[in-house]
């Protein structure tokens, strides 16, 4: 949350990653090292959270058996990223229209008296 805290909007944060999802190749991902921290501290055979990144990249890739092979929580992570930017940019659509409007008169202040 500090991320957010000190100005960096959410919005850019959830735009950059989804950008890089779709940017990076699925194959990239698919062989690489296991990085999980968990794994090794707790020495677990696999964390929930293991294949996250390479589900994500292949769901964003249209590979979707792909991204339930690397982790079934892509069904609730993927969209859960895209609902969560596109609220954000509604949100942040409606305050620069609602600031472009107050400049604007109403309906009201244009009607002529009869």
């Amino acid at each position: 949350m500090a991320l957010f805290s000190n100005g960096i909007p959410r919005w850019l944060v959830l735009l950059i990653a989804l950008a890089a999802c779709c940017a990076i190749p699925p194959d990239l991902l698919a062989h690489g090292p296991n990085l999980c921290i968990w794994r090794d501290v707790f020495h677990l055979d696999a964390c929930p959270a293991c294949g996250t990144t390479r589900a994500l990249v292949a769901f964003f890739h249209g590979n979707f058996a792909q991204a339930l092979a690397f982790n079934r929580n892509v069904v609730i992570t993927a969209p859960g990223l895209v609902s969560l930017l596109t609220l954000d940019l509604l949100k942040l659509s409606k305050r620069y229209l609602q600031k472009s409007l107050r400049g604007v008169p109403s309906t009201s202040d244009l009607r002529t008296p009869a």
